[in-house]
């Protein structure tokens, strides 16, 4: 069964938070120096500032609309990029960690990061980052992930651990009857 989802559509927010101190900045500059002079500063103003700003304008809803990723059979996909194009596939059986991370804006927001390791990577850097979800559909997902990995919860390895236990009691029980 292959599940396939977006980010959440506040990606076009951060990322318009993420640019913020650039363009305050830039803004900042531009003042200090028309202050000097006006034609510079202008010249300064439409280069870092207008013309950047048409730029990101246009890429973070292509960007935002290029976003595919899907937890499929036997691997998790993440597909986008609006000029450059990034496929990134990665087998279960690689995969050695699936980590939840949320910086501070994306707190703010409820939006959440999986990152799912493999060992060629190291853990240093994840192999494939399914980014800005919803911090629910983060949660969810996670589970599905790990899952299918084999990465269990405490609370699930130990209702498998009792599962076991109960079945190796019942064939000890068979056996010892079956010897008396």
């Amino acid at each position: 069964m292959v599940e396939e989802f977006k980010p959440s559509p506040k990606l076009k927010l951060i990322y318009w938070l993420y640019s913020l101190p650039y363009f305050i900045s830039m803004a900042i500059v531009c003042i200090v120096v028309s202050v000097f002079n006006v034609l510079v500063g202008l010249i300064l103003a439409i280069a870092c500032i207008i013309v950047p700003l048409i730029i990101i304008a246009i890429w973070i809803p292509r960007f935002y609309e290029s976003v595919i990723f899907r937890i499929e059979d036997d691997h998790v996909y993440a597909r986008f990029g609006v000029w450059w194009k990034k496929e990134k596939r990665v087998p279960y059986n690689l995969v050695s960690e699936v980590r939840l991370r949320q910086g501070p804006l994306q707190r703010k927001l409820r939006l959440v990061n999986i990152d799912v390791f493999t060992p060629a990577t190291g853990t240093l850097r994840p192999e494939i980052t399914l980014f800005q979800l919803p911090q629910d559909l983060g949660s969810e997902k996670i589970s599905v992930l790990r899952r299918k990995v084999g990465i269990l919860s405490s609370r699930e390895r130990k209702v498998i651990e009792e599962e076991i236990l109960e079945e190796l009691r019942t064939i000890k029980r068979i056996l010892e009857e079956k010897l008396s």
